[in-house]
Formats: structure tokens, sequence, C-alpha cells
């Protein structure tokens, strides 16, 4: 990822609703790691007294901001956390957890099936008996479906919204490139201050499509437990209109005799 650090926590929040999700996955659970935490916003979340919450991330500037968040945790929460630099395709930490999480769409920067099978793999390894992966990533398969790249403009930056990074007021603007065959999303956003001084971001990713997902957690030797499209149990499936939802959350557990 090519993106300062402070730029990128200071927009990407999350998905509404997706702590909390995380947070009910994780009830019961003395043990869990998130591979690729960034700044630690859902380590921090699921801190708590005797359960150890362990966080991998390779971008050493998100990494330190996981650091100085761990450390304004009360105490006792912060005593079972631990971060390492890592790539979740490949790190090995010689213990199983109880729960292993890729959350807001982290497998989608993994830009091969090479890559998210070593990743899909690596989470099975550090699965504990009875353990389940959760991870969640946005939908794509109607705009796949129904879309084409010229429906993306791709020439200029169109303005998203406004964030303060280090005190300093920015107006960001985004843009996008599609390349639909290889399923290719990279978005470039734009941090422009008051003085129209610049600081630009880009998220590369490659999205897949639910049948390509299903068939990337079974090669890895996972069966799926629940692939819903949102993060409360509450809302309706379905929205108003009747077109899809934008996300598929998956838990899944090692397949019996793998």
């Amino acid at each position: 990822m090519s993106y300062p650090a402070p730029f990128f926590a200071a927009l990407h929040r999350g998905t509404a609703g997706d702590l909390d999700h995380y947070v009910r996955v994780c009830q019961g659970a003395g043990s869990v790691l998130e591979l690729g935490c960034g700044y630690g916003r859902v380590v921090t979340a699921l801190a708590a007294p005797g359960r150890v919450v362990v966080g991998v991330e390779r971008d050493p500037q998100l990494l330190a901001m996981a650091r100085q968040a761990v450390q304004a945790l009360p105490k006792a929460h912060q005593a079972g956390v631990s971060l390492c630099e890592g790539d979740m395709r490949t790190v090995s930490l010689h213990r199983g957890f109880d729960r292993v999480l890729i959350p807001f769409g982290g497998l989608y920067c993994l830009l091969t099936d090479d890559d998210v099978d070593a990743a899909l793999a690596n989470a099975v390894r550090h699965l504990a008996p009875g353990g389940q992966v959760a991870l969640d990533v946005y939908r794509a398969d109607a705009f796949h479906r129904e879309s084409e790249p010229d429906d993306v403009p791709d020439d200029a930056h169109e303005p998203l919204c406004r964030v303060e990074v280090d005190g300093v007021d920015y107006e960001v603007l985004e843009r996008s490139t599609w390349d639909k065959p290889r399923q290719r999303i990279d978005v470039s956003y734009l941090y422009v201050d008051d003085h129209g001084r610049a600081v630009e971001g880009t998220i590369a990713q490659r999205y897949l499509l639910e049948p390509q997902l299903r068939a990337a957690l079974s090669r890895a030797g996972l069966r799926i437990v629940e692939l819903t499209d949102r993060f409360d149990p509450d809302r309706p499936e379905r929205d108003s209109d009747g077109s899809d939802d934008a996300l598929m959350v998956v838990r899944a557990e090692r397949e019996v005799g793998r």
C-alpha cells in the first residue's frame, strides 16, 4: 500500500457496524489473531482482561500507530495485546487462536489467487481446535455484472469529504481506475489543504465474486458457517428496493479431516 499512515487512518474508519460485529464474533474467545491490523482499530476494540489479542501488520507506519493506540488502553486491557510486523500470507506465530480475523476488506489487498490462497491457508494454520476464521469484504457481484469501465470516470479526482490530519484540515478527492477482466480497482485519494498543498495515497484492490470467495475458502480447507450481507443480524437482509447489498460477511471453520 502506497499511503501515508496518518492520512489513511483519518479517512478509513471502517464500515458501519463492523466493530460491534467482531465483538460478537469474538464473544467467549480467549485468543484472537487479526491479520492486517492497520492502525489498531479492531485490536483495541477486542482487547479485554484475560484475552490474548495479536495484531499483524506489514506497514511499519500503521503498526506504530497501532502501538500508540494500544498504549492508550487501560493497563488491564493492554496486558494481553501484542503487535508484530509481518505479512498475513507468511507470518508464523507458532500457536493457535480461537478466532482469526481479516476485517475491512483486507483480503482484497491481495492481488492474485496465489496470494489469497496463501493468506487463507495461513489463517487456517493459526486456528486452534474449534476456532473460526471471520472476515468481511464488499460485494462486487452486481457491480461487476452490470457495469462497464466507462461507467467509472478516471480522468479527474472527485470531491469526497473533509478530514483533519495532525491538526490540519484537508479536502479529500477520490479517483478510481477499474480493470474489469482482472477485477482490479485502484483508488487514489488526494488530500489538499487550504494552501493547496497536496498528499496522495493509493489503495490497490482485487475484488472477488461470491463464487470465487467460496472456492478460495474451500481450497484453504474452510467450511462456511455463515455468509451474510450485513453485520447487524437485526437489519433486513435486502434493501427495500430489492438490490444486492454491499457486503459479504463470513464466518468459517476448518473442514473435518483437514
